[in-house]
This record gives structure tokens, sequence and C-alpha cells, in this order.
């Protein structure tokens, strides 16, 4: 089971997830976003529906992936092997449930279209919106993804080390960005859980700039945006440098956001609010003159998915809890000038708070 996820944790997800639906007199629930089946089940392929009920949990998937799912799922979960599409098996199974039977689905994981075919083929069910019941359950970690989340922290780190030991003035983002891609499958991160930004000079004013062909050059800043997947659990950091000696105005702007990001994370605690450690960062640069150029939130969870709940943000009352893995992440961008964001990966405990890895966010000169 290379998620990591033991039969113990799944039957303890399942009773979670069928006490919910108990108290929403809902029947069943179908499940269809991977990220929310893997966790559910183990089961980490690209083609599967998972339906939970209260005395039943059943994976849906095709030929293909069939011995990986026996091998994934183990005693927790029936397995079905569609031969004529998933649909078809599902609705099969739910012709054995009484007429006006309720099922569940997420209305964020299930299109239109999808939504259609599950009235059409299904269509003795009830299908209710509930959204959000697996997602929920992801925010908290238990001791065995925080071990794979760490892992993949520790990948993304000894990959950036590699990189930057071969990172020279005169390499295109591009060229920069197929060194570090590399490194990270090397150091031994599975599939990536995003495409690496590379963002050079001016270009690193971009948030999101896609790595291209423009040249690195000396006094130019260079922003690496990266992460990592480990047993299908994600990292996800970002470190700045400099081609040769730091500008004032370079360096100015590095300690400021580094400093946000060091505030923030020291206002994350069990219980706080969301926005409060947004507004740990947000503040601090508004004290600076440079909130206007901090247009995005602080952070957001990772886990199976490099962005997911809960949100760091201005406007998220909910608080953050013990178990809850998310990023800190305040940047600022001058337009034809450059960026700064310094990106931490931060696990919520009891106590307060602890940054996972062991790199430094400070300056580096190359």
């Amino acid at each position: 089971m290379n998620s990591g996820q033991g039969p113990d944790r799944r039957e303890s997800r399942l009773r979670s997830l069928r006490d919910r639906l108990h108290d929403e007199r809902i029947d069943g629930l179908l499940v269809s976003h991977p990220p929310d089946i893997r966790y559910m089940s183990g089961f980490s392929g690209s083609s599967g529906l998972l339906l939970i009920e209260p005395g039943l949990a059943t994976l849906f998937t095709d030929f293909r992936y069939e011995e990986q799912a026996r091998g994934e799922v183990g005693e927790s979960i029936s397995l079905v092997i569609a031969s004529d599409g998933l649909f078809d098996s599902l609705a099969e199974r739910l012709s054995e449930r009484p007429p006006g039977s309720r099922i569940g689905f997420d209305p964020a994981a299930t299109s239109v279209q999808d939504r259609s075919e599950l009235e059409r083929r299904c269509g003795t069910a009830i299908w209710d919106p509930v959204s959000g019941a697996v997602a929920e359950l992801r925010t908290i970690k238990d001791p065995g993804e925080l071990g794979h989340i760490e892992k993949a922290v520790q990948v993304a780190e000894t990959a950036f080390d590699e990189t930057l030991g071969r990172i020279r003035p005169g390499m295109s983002e591009q060229e920069i960005a197929a060194d570090l891609i590399h490194a990270l499958r090397i150091a031994g991160s599975g599939p990536l859980p995003f495409e690496p930004i590379v963002a050079s000079g001016p270009r690193s004013a971009l948030p999101h700039a896609f790595p291209g062909p423009r040249v690195a050059e000396r006094g130019d800043l260079l922003l690496l945006d990266f992460g990592a997947r480990v047993g299908g659990y994600c990292s996800d950091l970002t470190r700045v440098m400099v081609f040769g000696p730091a500008q004032p105005w370079q360096r100015d702007l590095h300690e400021a956001v580094n400093e946000a990001c060091l505030r923030a994370i020291a206002s994350a605690r069990d219980g706080i609010p969301a926005c409060e450690v947004d507004a740990a960062a947000r503040d601090f640069l508004g004290e600076l003159g440079l909130a206007d150029r901090f247009g995005h939130s602080t952070g957001h969870g990772i886990g199976l998915e490099v962005h997911e709940a809960p949100r760091v943000h201005k406007r998220e009352d909910r608080p953050l809890v013990a178990g809850n893995v998310v990023t800190i992440e305040p940047g600022v961008y001058v337009p034809g000038r450059g960026g700064v964001r310094i990106e931490q990966d931060v696990v919520i405990e009891a106590g307060g708070r602890r940054t996972l890895g062991r790199s430094s966010t400070n300056l580096i000169e190359l």
C-alpha cells in the first residue's frame, strides 16, 4: 500500500464518515475525486468510484487496475471490476437498494455531465449534494501521513541543494527547471505535485511564472517554487536567490518577506483562526508599505493534493487545529523589477507548530 494507510486507519475513516452520513440521514456516499478515493480506500489508480454504505464500502474500477486495486485496498473494501463501465456497475449495485435511497455526492468533484449520467442510469436513487465530507477528514493528518509529508520535504530540500550547486548565470529558466525536475526524481520523488516555478529577473514578480527561455543574468533575482511527492503526499517550498551580490532593494525586500513568513509561522497554533495567521504576515508588510504588492493568501493545506483545505486566508475564520499541515508563503512582487516569496511547510501541533525541513530561508547569493 504505497500511500502508507493501514487497514486500521481506513476503518477509522470509514466509521467517521458513516457517522456523518447517519447524522444527515444519507444512505450512502459516492466518492469520485481520486485523492478522496485514495484516502478512504488506499486505491491510487486514476479510474475508480467508491460507494460507502452503512455496512459496506465498494470500489468500482476497470481491468487495467485489477491487480493494483487488489494489492491496495485490503480487506476493508469490496472490489468490483467493471466490464461495461463504472456507472453501469454502480447502477447494478444501487438497484439492490430500496427505491428512494438517498445517495450523497460531492458537488465540487462531480461534473454536470456525470450528475446527469447518475440520474439517468441510477434513477431509483435520490442524489443529494454532500459537500466536503472526505475533504474535511483529510485536513487532519495522522502520523503515517505526516511521515510521508516530512519525507517529501526532505526530498525537495535534497533536490534543491543538488540543483543549487549547478545553477549559473547564462542558464535559461527552462534549463534550471529541467535540472530541478531531474534532481527531484533522483532524490526519490514520485510524480511531481506540480510543475516547478522558475522565474528570473523581472519575471520573478509573476507569482505563477511558467519557466521560459529567458536567460538568467548577473544581478537577477531567481525564484524557485517546487515540491516532491512521497507515498502520494506532497511538499511545497519556495526559495529565492540572486546572481552575485544582492542590491540593497533586493536584500530589503527579501528581509521583509522573510520576517513576514517568520511572524506568520510564530502565530500559527491549535485554535487560532486562519485569518489571524494571514494577518500576522499581511499587517507586517502593511507597516512597510508593501501590502498592496501581496495579493494572494498566506497559505494553504497540503497532503494528497498540493492545494487542499484548510486555507490560510484573510477571510477564513475557521481555526487551525492540531494535525493540519499548511504552507506559509507570503510574497511581495514589484512589476518590472522582481519579486520574493518564501514558503515553508508547517504542521500544527497541540503546543503550537513545527516547521518541516531544515533548509534556510536566507537570501542566497550565487
